[in-house]
């Protein structure tokens, strides 16, 4: 069998012959000729024969033609030029790296049929017009071609079984250690298959390699070393036969092994080369020679990147790998049953030639990132178990870009956050520099939180949507998971800042995106996500919202400037249908026509309208309108539809809360009805509390007496609202602030005293203070009463509490420093409610506890009277509000606990 020619010295000292002529006419000023010119393209081309057949042809036919015809026109090109022509594929990897040891000499290599018509004029041709490096490829049709790259995806099966058992014999050579070592420990765990091992090293002289033997035993693997070097085929004969009589047929072959001495091509020679090219081409060639190959399952080289891209200092090295993949080739062709692959790996680390050599952190600081150890077995057991389109394949984490080999790269999309792309593998990953100032991105100023201009979150969900999609080479909007804002982004006043966006395809078939800046010198992810591009499942039309009447709540008065900090474009609740301190369903304006980037920027929006994402973040703020709070994750967020100029609605309802942190599900739903984005998990965080004795806006107070009732009463399920208009007489105001507080249009009847009722078996309570109207629903005895703060002599509030209860009045102003029309009023309120539960006349009143943000906590038995002393914007005098429940304090506070 005859796969590869005999290794010819010959070859080998053109190569070198011209290289060292190239090089040294350079170094001497171009004073020489190169080889090529002075007779030797005849020469190589007579070499050709030994390649193949049709050598003759192009001997015969066209290396006279080349050296009478063109010698003239080339001979301008005095040593800054060092072209190759070649027929079968065997001396490209030398050529790349003699153009990287010597960038200043063009290389043109030149792979041709030697029967092409055209073939001299297409090799003067490009010899005419190569710049730096190039490599053309024809086929017999005179069609051009450049090498490239094209992804092979992994996928999500790493873990799957190769088609190994134990019946099976692996030969692996290259030692009892290194990388061919351990992938071949990790099919033999996983499959059973019986190894056989071949290396230079003695156990009983190498410790390292008698531990890892003794490692192999200890797992239970059927093991045979034997110490042999691959490149003497007598010797691999009989270390086969002895494997075969002991283990059985060898039935698949791992082929590590392999020898690395760098050396620059100027202080290369011919016996460096062969020694280089012995255990991997002649070691391959010895190893099918001592088998059967019909035999054969599966045929694995380890082979190099070095020989797509060549490297300083590795021309041999290089030029063995690549003559090793065409070995690997053609046995496939000669045995299609038989698996071969050839794995032409980058560095690994932790294990492997790279770290023997000590080279893993000059090559790190080259943009060459090693594989990991653990990674690099995964990948293998993949391959070796899945089809692939190429006989080799290259397996690599970042390998820089090198000059001598091109990735197909589509166009990346003329987006604000693909500003300056750092590092682009097409479907693998992306990473680009942005630069950002309140010249380039006037949102910000819109975006201030405590002096500071602060990235907004949902532009940060747009950046890296665009990187995302770049890389997924999609125009459909990706599903978030897992989002996380673990820190602002804050861009300094009157200068830009830099932030990193970094993109990377998961063998899931996911994305992980990150967003970082360089205030941390990138170190921080201060955004991040996972993103997918599944088919969402299908969105259930809601039901319309727009026939909810608004509450009385105006969040350009009573929320932006006060609880909110956005501004500008960000300004775009319009209003409430429906708030709780639980959940609400908020009004959200169209689309301004403001720009969001500089005039000389790319405008396009993939996500669609930032501002109406952010309105529906903070939207939520007026459930929490005790504290500040701003968003830190979300769990899934899936975009239905991107453009739209219609008013939408938020519906949110709070799924948990845990400390400061509350969870949120929420839908943006447009008028119709449609679901254009669904939220799952929205975790926002309290940054900071609100003063609860500032002014309030009344229709904020339910939501705060609810959370505050809960945060004492956990099971508590008492909904409350304010109705605030002086327009609508009393009972009108009553029946609307009922339905707010039960959350639906219910039918209100009235009993003959005027008590209101509903037959959905809650239980109301209604109370009125001048054009405020107090509403609060729950499933157990409830009641609410609200008074304004009036002065009054002490004489008349000891007649209208009675003894005992002007007395706990005292008691409330020592404990709590209100003044005694405040804790009268606090008194009085409990008694109406009391009073409206259907209490005894007199029942016992007694204080559980105060805190100074003005609460003040009473009981009567089981009843539990909460009380908070509130200022209202527009309302001169203070105001008590009081609502009873029929459960007791489960998280009492000692009283003034503050």
């Amino acid at each position: 069998m005859c796969l590869l020619p005999e290794l010819d010295e010959t070859q080998i000292d053109l190569l070198l012959e011209g290289a060292h002529s190239q090089a040294g006419a350079w170094e001497r000023g171009n004073s020489q000729a190169p080889a090529w010119e002075r007779g030797k393209a005849g020469a190589w081309d007579s070499q050709a024969g030994a390649w193949d057949s049709q050598a003759g042809a192009w001997e015969r036919g066209k290396a006279g033609a080349w050296e009478r015809g063109d010698s003239q026109a080339l001979a301008w090109e005095r040593g800054n030029r060092f072209v190759l022509v070649q027929h079968g594929g065997v001396g490209a990897a030398f050529a790349r790296t003699f153009y990287l040891e010597n960038p200043q000499i063009t290389t043109c290599v030149v792979n041709i049929p030697l029967d092409l018509p055209q073939a001299t004029e297409l090799i003067v041709a490009e010899a005419k017009a190569a710049v730096g490096y190039v490599e053309a490829d024809y086929d017999r049709s005179g069609i051009r071609r450049s090498p490239h790259l094209i992804l092979e995806p992994i996928g999500d099966k790493s873990d799957r079984t190769p088609n190994l058992t134990s019946e099976d014999v692996l030969l692996v050579t290259g030692g009892g250690k290194g990388i061919a070592a351990e992938c071949a420990l990790s099919l033999a765990k996983d499959t059973g298959v019986r190894l056989a091992l071949l290396g230079r090293s003695k156990p009983e002289s190498d410790a390292e390699l008698a531990t890892n033997l003794t490692r192999f035993t200890a797992s239970g693997i059927q093991v045979k070393y034997v110490s042999v070097d691959v490149s003497n085929a007598a010797a691999v004969k009989t270390a086969v036969a002895q494997i075969e009589a002991e283990l059985g047929k060898i039935t698949a072959i791992i082929h590590g092994a392999g020898i690395n001495k760098p050396k620059l091509i100027k202080n290369i020679d011919k016996k460096d080369f062969l020694c280089t090219l012995a255990p991997k081409v002649q070691g391959a060639r010895n190893l099918l020679a001592a088998i059967n190959p019909e035999n054969l399952r599966l045929f694995v080289t380890f082979g190099s990147i070095i020989a797509r891209i060549g490297l300083p200092g590795e021309a041999d090295y290089a030029l063995a790998n690549e003559w090793l993949a065409n070995f690997t080739q053609k046995l496939q062709e000669k045995y299609p049953n038989c698996r071969c692959l050839n794995l032409e790996w980058s560095v690994w680390s932790g294990a492997g030639m790279g770290e023997r050599l000590g080279r893993i952190d000059a090559l790190i600081q080259q943009g060459i990132t090693p594989i990991p150890t653990d990674r690099g077995i995964a990948i293998l057991r993949h391959l070796i178990s899945v089809p692939s389109k190429s006989t080799s394949v290259i397996v690599a984490g970042r390998f820089g870009e090198p000059p001598t080999l091109k990735l197909e790269k589509p166009e990346l999309p003329f987006l604000r956050f693909l500003e300056q792309p750092r590092v682009y593998y097409p479907g693998v990953e992306l990473i680009v520099d942005v630069e950002i100032s309140t010249d380039t991105d006037p949102y910000l100023n819109d975006h201030v939180f405590q002096n500071e201009r602060i990235l907004p979150g949902v532009i940060g969900l747009e950046a890296m949507a665009q990187v995302v999609m770049a890389l997924g080479e999609t125009s459909t909007p990706p599903i978030f998971e897992d989002v996380k804002f673990n820190r602002p982004v804050v861009v300094p006043t009157g200068s830009s800042l830099k932030i990193r966006l970094a993109a990377l395809k998961q063998p899931s078939g996911k994305i992980e995106v990150v967003l970082r800046s360089e205030q941390t010198n990138f170190g921080i992810d201060n955004f991040r996500a996972t993103c997918c591009f599944e088919r969402p499942r299908e969105q259930q039309q809601q039901e319309r919202v727009k026939e909810r009447s608004p509450i009385a709540l105006d969040p350009k008065s009573d929320l932006y400037g006060n609880i909110l900090f956005h501004q500008g474009r960000f300004q775009r609740l319009k209003g409430y249908r429906y708030l709780k301190a639980t959940e609400c369903l908020a009004e959200i304006a169209p689309e301004t026509t403001e720009i969001w980037f500089g005039r000389y920027l790319p405008q396009e929006l993939v996500l669609g309208d930032p501002a109406a994402r952010d309105t529906a973040i903070h939207a939520l703020q007026a459930c929490v309108p005790h504290a500040t709070i701003l968003p830190i994750g979300i769990e899934r967020l899936v975009i239905n539809q991107v453009k739209t100029s219609e008013t939408r609605f938020v519906s949110a309802k709070e799924r948990e809360r845990l400390g400061n942190t509350f969870i949120y599900d929420l839908e943006a739903i447009a008028e119709d009805g449609f679901v254009l984005e669904s939220w799952e998990g929205l975790k926002l965080q309290i940054i900071q509390p609100r003063d609860a004795q500032q002014p309030w806006a009344a229709s904020l107070l339910p939501p705060y007496l609810e959370r505050q009732i809960r945060e004492m009463i956990p099971n508590s399920q008492v909904t409350i609202a304010i109705e605030k208009d002086g327009k609508i007489e009393r009972r009108g105001r009553s029946d609307r602030a009922i339905q707010q507080a039960v959350g639906s249009s219910v039918s209100i009847w009235h009993r003959i005293d005027g008590k209101p009722e509903i037959l959905n078996g809650k239980t109301i309570s209604v109370a009125h203070a001048g054009n405020l109207t107090l509403a609060v629903a729950g499933s157990e005895t409830i009641a609410c009463d609200i008074e304004a703060v009036v002065s009054k002599d002490v004489d008349v509030w000891r007649d209208l509490l009675g003894e005992e209860r002007f007395s706990l009045a005292n008691l409330i102003t020592q404990e709590t420093h209100e003044n005694l029309d405040t804790a009268a009023t606090i008194i009085w309120t409990a008694s109406e409610c009391l009073k409206k539960a259907g209490a005894i006349v007199n029942s016992p009143l007694t204080l559980v506890s105060s805190t100074v943000d003005g609460w003040v906590w009473l009981a009567s038995g089981h009843l539990t009277i909460a009380t908070f002393v509130a200022s209202i914007q527009k309302h001169t005098n203070k105001l008590v509000l009081a609502v009873l429940i029929s459960e007791q304090i489960k998280h009492s506070l000692p009283v003034s606990n503050l």
